[in-house]
């Protein structure tokens, strides 16, 4: 039987009677590239499957809103972004976590930061997570500035930088997926993403887009936490506007494609070149 299908998922061919469908939004996919909703039993794809953090569970998204743990779920999430005014569509923050004593002072006077507090994987005495505001283009010098003074009493590489940007419709995680695939190790190190390293604390697994343990968590309501950054401090500063430019245009070409309307090599070949982009010729890298 000839394979007259493509897997939207995995981009396998099928036969017809291998194919599936997904009860929601119509995509061809294979056996492994599909889940069943917990609830109602639909057969679904990644991009319409919600997982449960609570329960594990995957379910379709009308079944998500009314399974038993929602309450639990929604009341463990503040939205740091809430009564916030944004001047443009794209907003991106960051966490900033420094692992030992550094210039608390400049960091909390800084206007660009939002809060500050311990954080268990930091282990130092005068370690702190800082949260920004929610940032714009037009924050990108001022931040990067604000990176730059930061140097700890010990090596920072073992804290964490995660980057938050803003959510809508068209930016999904498998399409964000399909973007972080397409780079390489040298591209990550110089964008400050440790996905291609062991890290446990931001793997890359197709599906697998929530919690603590993943590249690309979608489980906070108004942003996609990205936690393959690593940390952001004086040794990293110059990497810091590479990567915002990076997810700022690979945000743009996501809003500018409606849903389903890019296949996986659009997006690999985009975020190649977005990446290209973003990157400094070796000649113009400096430290910030």
């Amino acid at each position: 039987m000839e394979c007259n299908n493509i897997c939207d998922e995995c981009g396998s061919n099928l036969c017809d009677e291998c194919v599936y469908w997904c009860n929601r939004c119509d995509h061809a996919l294979c056996d492994e590239c599909s889940y069943w909703c917990a609830d109602c039993d639909d057969r679904i794809c990644t991009e319409c499957a919600e997982r449960c953090e609570e329960c594990d569970d995957r379910f379709c998204p009308s079944c998500f809103e009314e399974h038993e743990c929602v309450d639990i779920r929604m009341a463990a999430y503040t939205n740091p972004y809430q009564g916030r005014p944004v001047r443009e569509p794209f907003t991106f923050g960051l966490e900033i976590e420094v692992g030992g004593w550094h210039d608390t002072e400049r960091m909390k006077d800084s206007s660009l930061i939002a809060g500050w507090c311990t954080d268990g994987s930091l282990h130092h005495d005068g370690a702190l997570e800082y949260q920004t505001q929610p940032m714009t283009m037009d924050d990108l010098p001022s931040i990067v500035r604000l990176v730059s003074g930061i140097d700890p009493d010990n090596d920072n590489s073992q804290a964490g930088g995660h980057m938050h940007v803003s959510r809508t419709p068209k930016q999904t995680p498998s399409r964000w997926y399909w973007a972080l695939t397409a780079l390489d190790k040298e591209q990550c190190e110089k964008l400050n993403m440790r996905h291609m390293t062991n890290s446990r604390w931001c793997e890359l697994t197709h599906g697998h887009y929530n919690g603590k343990a993943t590249a690309i968590n979608d489980q906070h309501a108004a942003t996609i936490e990205f936690r393959t950054f690593g940390p952001w401090w004086k040794d990293t500063a110059n990497r810091l506007a590479p990567a915002v430019n990076y997810m700022h245009t690979m945000w743009r070409f996501f809003q500018r494609h409606p849903l389903y309307s890019l296949k996986r090599d659009d997006i690999i070949r985009m975020s190649r070149t977005a990446c290209r982009n973003a990157i400094p010729a070796k000649h113009e890298e400096v430290n910030a």
